[in-house]
């Protein structure tokens, strides 16, 4: 091997080098910026910061998403499952009540919960701002199952606390899609 052909290798050696140094800055650089969103997103949620927080860290998926895409998808998928659980409590809770109210909660208004994050979850990526939109309105559910509770002088800590998770996943997710660019 003449000396030509060794500089050619050790000049093609140190690229890949500097290439790989790079990309790895970059990764971090994107990590610590996504750290800097979620910080933000949960500040967006004001009072409920803390709650915020604490779902972002007990997360898998929201802790290993690279952008405010995959975080939002997380927490939109984490808005379906909550509120097909909720759901899913509710519908029990009405069979053995026979209570309009709960019965309410656990169709429409529940139907409109999944719905509303699952809508979401199908635009993020296609129409950013509709998915902001349906994220929001998730929340409609909760608070109509509330006042239909009320009207009918109920009150079910559980069913409370549920409406209260599903309005703070609401938030987030709100918070969320809102810093997703309009063009992806």
């Amino acid at each position: 091997m003449n000396s030509s052909t060794k500089s050619s290798i050790w000049f093609s050696l140190g690229l890949i080098l500097i290439i790989a140094n790079v990309a790895q800055a970059e990764e971090k650089s994107a990590t610590l910026d996504l750290s800097k969103l979620v910080i933000k997103v949960c500040d967006a949620t004001a009072t409920e910061r803390a709650k915020c927080m604490d779902i972002m860290r007990s997360n898998p998926k929201m802790l290993s998403a690279k952008n405010i895409v995959q975080l939002s998808q997380a927490i939109l998928e984490l808005g379906v499952s909550k509120g097909k659980e909720g759901q899913k409590f509710l519908k029990e809770l009405a069979k053995k009540t026979k209570s309009p109210a709960l019965e309410q909660c656990a169709g429409f208004d529940y139907d409109g919960v999944v719905g509303s994050f699952k809508s979401a979850l199908g635009e993020i990526k296609e129409d950013p701002m509709t998915a902001n939109y349906d994220a929001k309105v998730a929340s409609d559910g909760p608070d109509t199952c509330d006042r239909g509770l009320a009207s009918e002088n109920i009150v079910n800590p559980a069913v409370t606390e549920l409406n209260k998770q599903i309005r703070l996943l609401s938030g987030i997710a709100f918070a969320a899609t809102n810093f997703i660019p309009n063009k992806i």
